[in-house]
């Protein structure tokens, strides 16, 4: 009886610790997702928590609209507000400003290095990223267990609870032995025994699954609070990484504004003269019947396939400021470059790779900056024109002396020369009537602005402002855009 006693005991006190344990305990649940930004917001209000969207839209490489410029300088700014060394890091470039005018060329190098970085950096941002969907499925796997286990835990919490009750009021100690002595034989004693034993022992199975049930509940509450962990320090690591970019982009875009206004007066103090007129001017008697059977192209052939002209870097200037002698035609990287009329190659240079801001590509001959570059002479209409192509893929401009016909290619786009990303910056020169084609070719003295100028002088020869031929054409007024 004594054992009997001991055992009820044990029930008695095991349900109502149990009782204490089991309470639901609800899992924290995580932040709220951010909300989805619609494309592109433009006001000062602008919701800019989608940070991987503003991201690859601020530190992309294809030029922005006046909207986007302005949403993504507010991006900065609102990431400068989150992250103090985002702040401190953006103070600094601010403060090389002097340093960055005096030095282009090595700050513009420094900004060709960075797309390889940032390529990298996105790449480590998109494994974090990864592996936070990883972990956060991972965490939402274990809080459903857990939920289920809870779930569980209850109901044989409740089970037992409902077992001592009942045994409270029908099975009392004295009830116990009431059973027991009310025995008429010593072997229906023995199976009373015997039968209270197994419900005393059937409780103590419940309890002992219950008491594992709730290890494993308590178990998988801390993994998911490490798993948490871990996908915070993730995050964490790709707002690092991201303020990295960002700072970059920041430097590149200073190193730019510096370039933009110095770009006129470096290619004004660089070669203005073809490094061999002597040999074009021989080339082109060779070919001088070639010359004469070229006839007129009926209009303009668009000179970039599938390219369009980058509005922020505008003709005569960058919106930015600096004076900008041309429009930039932006295509990806090996883009045919094609003739825009009908005529001649009077110059080709060829030998850069890719460059950088700054980059005056030097030793090649050719306009500074330019990079790999052509200079052809049309017949269009009635009128004679050159075009110059710069920043070509290397080994991709045609010959000098080839005689080509309206789209025609003559190269492919490129980054060569002053450059920071795949475009092809084109320059019209409006020279006189189609007659003088032949005339023009073989006794071109290799002047590279055609005696259009360079740097603020060449603001004196625009057509559109009335100057005589020869003069500087507006490519938007030939191409729109």
């Amino acid at each position: 009886m004594e054992a009997v006693r001991k055992a009820l005991a044990l029930l008695v006190s095991a349900c109502t610790l149990t009782g204490s344990l089991c309470l639901p305990v609800l899992a924290e649940g995580e932040d709220e997702p951010a909300p989805t930004v619609t494309p592109v917001q433009t006001t000062p209000a602008a919701d800019f928590s989608d940070t991987n969207y503003w991201m690859n839209l601020c530190t992309g490489e294809l030029p922005l609209t006046a909207d986007e410029k302005a949403s993504c300088a507010a991006f900065n700014e609102y990431m400068q507000s989150q992250s103090g060394s985002l702040q401190a890091r953006i103070n600094e470039i601010e403060s090389q400003r002097e340093a960055i005018a005096a030095d282009i060329s090595y700050y513009g190098q420094q900004v060709a290095e960075f797309q390889s970085q940032a390529d990298a950096l996105n790449g480590e941002i998109a494994t974090l990223n990864g592996e936070i969907a990883v972990k956060e499925k991972e965490i939402e796997m274990l809080e459903e267990k857990i939920a289920s286990n809870q779930a569980e835990v209850d109901a044989a919490s409740e089970k037992i609870k409902e077992r001592m009750v009942r045994a409270q009021e029908t099975m009392k100690l004295n009830q116990w032995l009431d059973i027991m002595m009310g025995a008429r034989t010593f072997d229906d004693f023995i199976r009373i025994a015997n039968g209270l034993a197994d419900i005393t022992n059937y409780d103590e199975k419940t309890m002992d699954d219950l008491s594992d049930l709730i290890a494993q509940l308590e178990a998988d509450k801390a993994s998911v609070e490490e798993e948490k962990t871990v996908v915070e320090a993730a995050r964490a690591e790709v707002v690092d990484k991201q303020n990295q970019i960002l700072a970059m982009k920041y430097q590149a875009q200073v190193v730019e504004e510096e370039m933009r206004l110095q770009f006129a007066a470096l290619v004004a103090e660089g070669n203005q003269l073809a490094a061999d007129i002597e040999a074009i001017q021989a080339t082109m008697r060779e070919i001088t019947e070639k010359l004469n059977e070229v006839t007129a192209a009926p209009g303009w052939t668009y000179p970039v396939a599938s390219g369009h002209i980058n509005p922020g870097a505008g003709t005569w200037y960058y919106d930015g400021g600096g004076i900008h002698l041309g429009a930039d035609f932006v295509a990806p990287k090996g883009t045919p470059l094609l003739a825009a009329g009908n005529g001649v190659i009077l110059n080709s240079v060829n030998g850069c790779g890719d460059g950088w801001l700054g980059n005056g590509c030097v030793g090649v001959g050719g306009t500074w900056g330019g990079g790999n570059q052509i200079d052809a002479l049309f017949k269009i209409n009635g009128g004679l024109y050159a075009v110059k192509y710069s920043h070509m893929l290397i080994n991709t401009p045609i010959p000098k002396g080839t005689v080509v016909m309206a789209g025609d290619k003559v190269g492919e786009v490129g980054m060569s020369g002053n450059a920071s990303g795949p475009h092809s910056h084109i320059e019209v020169y409006y020279l006189g009537g189609a007659e003088l084609f032949t005339e023009y070719a073989t006794n071109w003295d290799g002047n590279l602005s055609f005696h259009c100028d360079w740097y603020s002088a060449g603001l004196n020869h625009i057509c559109e402002n009335g100057a005589s031929a020869p003069c500087r054409v507006r490519p938007e007024s030939v191409w729109g855009g």
